[in-house]
């Protein structure tokens, strides 16, 4: 998916760049029919060779492309009931015996040791299985409940899988796969589709089945807050807009997110958020690396208006980090951490539907991750750009859910789950 960059000897034009602006391109919209097709193609058929790499993580892609169906509203009329039934058993063959999901279909014997459940999985399975009208009853919850335990650290934080016998060396299981806020939220995530989320916590728990420690992950969360109110993957880095949502999203379906983020660090956390969106400014025109050098000093490369805005209104989307260029996915990285906090409207919705409708969405459907035809859509930056589009109420698509990143309809699907259903007078409150 990336750009092949040109050589170092390129050597800028000495024309002027104009920005394509809504102005000059009129209202850009969505292309329904192209998107569909591009779903369509990538659930029913061969991916391209691309995703060879991608054959560990196959829950994943189908994950992207079902709830992508569904937010257009096309899952249950553009696929067939036998074609739903066929994937649900697909992804139960990811299940592990013990418990928990792997990436794509599970193997038992010799080779279990190293075929090993892994957080991310485990949701994409949940919720791929919730949008395709399964109801759960093959999910083994105890073997789940205990593989989330398992593969939480002392400090609060997830890992990603657990090598069964530790490494050589060391005594008892080990951890794997890196520590940062993307496990975290996949554990939420997991654990709100097995005990619900009521004002203070958990809802309805499953009989038997572990609970992890929700002070040490609200700790944890806490601890990778950044000194200018952002997030960061862990403690003491960067803050990154990917693992802000990640933050507050886990925060929120543990029913914490007001003591996570208190009302004194709410304006500096939503002001950090807004910073993040950018203005689109193209990369101007380059000579071929093996044209002549020019003999006339280049011009410097100047924008119209106002340093990338447009008569003074801003032209973009949203970055993840700063002094970064925009990117598809930050829109809704960005746009869903706004919307947890109810403050949505803080963003531009019009610059950023202009930049991923009119910039990064391309002409075989799906999304780039940046704009260009030569940014080929991928599934997760096309999902991802749905996603985003869907939280600023774009007309023809279901209303997300940006906390589950899965639509409202799948979420309530999930909350009719017996476990989760409020009885009369059990005082349990559904979110």
């Amino acid at each position: 998916m990336e750009k092949h960059s040109l050589s170092s000897s390129f050597v800028p034009s000495t024309t002027t760049t104009t920005i394509p602006t809504p102005e000059l391109l009129g209202e850009p919209t969505l292309s329904r029919r192209k998107h569909l097709k591009f779903w369509l193609r990538s659930l029913k058929s061969a991916l391209p060779n691309g995703y060879t790499s991608t054959d560990l993580s196959r829950l994943s892609l189908a994950f992207f492309s079902l709830s992508a169906l569904d937010l257009l509203g096309e899952l249950d009329t553009s696929t067939t009931p036998q074609e739903r039934k066929d994937w649900i058993d697909w992804v139960y063959l990811c299940q592990l015996p013990t418990g928990g999901f792997r990436g794509s279909p599970a193997t038992v014997g010799a080779t279990e040791t190293w075929d090993v459940a892994n957080l991310p999985a485990c949701y994409f399975a949940l919720a791929g299985l919730s949008m395709l009208g399964d109801d759960l009853s093959r999910v083994n919850w105890t073997g789940l409940g205990e593989f989330l335990v398992s593969v939480q650290r002392a400090d609060g934080g997830f890992g990603e899988w657990v090598l069964k016998g530790g490494v050589s060396g060391q005594e008892g299981d080990t951890i794997m796969g890196g520590e940062d806020m993307r496990f975290m939220y996949c554990a939420m995530a997991v654990r709100w589709i097995m005990h619900g989320g009521g004002k203070d916590g958990p809802g309805r728990h499953l009989e038997g089945v572990k609970d992890v420690d929700v002070e040490g992950c609200v700790k944890f969360i806490k601890a990778s807050t950044t000194y200018d109110s952002g997030f960061a993957a862990f403690p003491f880095i960067e803050a990154h807009a990917g693992h802000a949502y990640c933050a507050l999203s886990a925060l929120s379906l543990l029913g914490r997110l007001h003591d996570g983020v208190p009302p004194a660090r709410t304006p500096g956390i939503l002001r950090w958020l807004v910073s993040m969106q950018v203005p689109y400014v193209p990369e101007p025109d380059l000579q071929e690396p093996d044209q002549e050098p020019s003999k006339t000093p280049s011009a410097p490369y100047t924008v119209p208006g106002q340093e990338g805005y447009l008569n003074g209104k801003l032209t973009g989307g949203f970055c993840g980090r700063i002094n970064k260029h925009g990117d598809t996915c930050y829109s809704f990285w960005v746009g869903g951490a706004l919307d947890v906090l109810g403050h949505a409207g803080l963003m531009d919705m019009k610059a950023n539907r202009w930049f991923l409708l009119g910039q990064t969405q391309h002409l075989i459907g799906g999304f780039g991750k940046l704009p260009g035809v030569e940014y080929r859509p991928d599934l997760l930056h096309s999902y991802l750009g749905l996603a985003a589009l869907s939280i600023m109420g774009e007309p023809g698509l279901k209303k997300i859910d940006s906390a589950l990143c899965i639509s409202v309809d799948a979420k309530e699907r999930i909350m009719e789950m017996p476990w989760l259903k409020k009885e009369e007078g059990d005082g349990v409150e559904r979110r």
